[in-house]
């Protein structure tokens, strides 16, 4: 399944990148503040995160790409309990969660002209990879699982140059429930440069 997914994200973005005559790439640092179960088991926001893009316009208002973000949530614990299953450890705990969304994107932009700030919103679907990992002591429990996930987005791009510009977006990202493991959500605000003709 996973493959035919980010078969699909590889290929909507070179038919993007072959046919739209405009395209704007952004590079964006991602902050995450965790929701739901990824805010119970971090608690605390991500400041290391980095968020590439690539948007091809098919129309004047509408565009169409892919993205790829890396997220990293962490946080220490003093002298905590965990339990799995039927194990239950007690001890100084760190916490991880990296977090992959391979997405491919829709947008629609309010205004046309390339050359203004441009409100958008819009929404991408597709993979998530999630690492969670709990060290405690010389224990390590370890979950590396695929969700499908989706994110709705509101942005503005500013621009500063011809064909340089800020882009500031809020995303956000929810991972699906799997058999073995719960879902994740967050939300993303970044901050970051496009670029495009």
């Amino acid at each position: 399944m996973k493959k035919y997914i980010l078969t699909a994200i590889v290929s909507v973005f070179a038919i993007t990148a072959g046919y739209s005559q405009i395209s704007l790439y952004t590079l964006d640092y991602t902050m995450g503040f965790g929701l739901g179960s990824t805010g119970d088991y971090i608690k605390k926001p991500s400041f290391r995160g980095l968020t590439f893009e690539g948007r091809g316009f098919v129309t004047d208002n509408i565009s169409v790409g892919a993205l790829f973000n890396w997220s990293t949530f962490y946080e220490a614990r003093e002298n905590e309990t965990y339990t799995h299953e039927y194990t239950t450890i007690t001890g100084n705990q760190y916490r991880y969660i990296n977090a992959f969304p391979m997405l491919a994107q829709v947008h629609y932009y309010f205004a046309t002209d390339p050359h203004k700030t441009r409100v958008y919103a819009g929404t991408g679907i597709g993979t998530y990879k999630i690492n969670q990992e709990t060290d405690i002591g010389v224990w390590a429990l370890a979950y590396n699982k695929w969700h499908f996930g989706f994110a709705p987005e509101v942005g503005v791009v500013l621009p500063v140059g011809y064909s340089t510009m800020v882009n500031i977006s809020v995303k956000y990202n929810y991972a699906v429930k799997t058999k073995n493991s719960p879902e994740y959500s967050w939300i993303g605000l970044n901050l970051g440069i496009a670029w495009g003709n």
